[in-house]
């Protein structure tokens, strides 16, 4: 199924007035798209603990271009994750993307209604 969801497609940056306390907040990127949630196979689970990556969720986005800035996804039901890995996959024209569950929110920029 190619509909589980929608997500936004968000980058980390300081939006502190200059001179102010950093402060870190997610920005839209204007970029939504619908996913499919993939199983996360032993042969990638272990891959990634090997390499120090926790892995959550793993999801496929359909007719998307997903530019390289993006870094952080939102989906449709609030939950924050961070993009560990990015896979073309050409035949069936769409991005594979590795998720690893953020621990603490970030707060978001702008609008993020989904």
């Amino acid at each position: 199924m190619r509909d589980e969801g929608k997500l936004k497609f968000y980058n980390l940056q300081n939006t502190a007035q200059s001179g102010a306390m950093p402060k870190q907040q997610l920005v839209s990127l204007k970029i939504e798209g619908f996913y499919a949630n993939k199983t996360i196979g032993f042969n990638r689970m272990y891959a990634a603990k090997g390499a120090n990556i926790k892995l959550d969720k793993l999801i496929r986005v359909y007719n998307t271009v997903i530019p390289e800035d993006a870094k952080y996804v939102i989906l449709e039901d609030g939950r924050q994750y961070l993009i560990t890995d990015a896979v073309q996959i050409v035949d069936e024209d769409c991005v594979e993307l590795s998720l690893e569950r953020l621990g603490n929110y970030y707060e978001v920029a702008d609008d993020p209604s989904i």
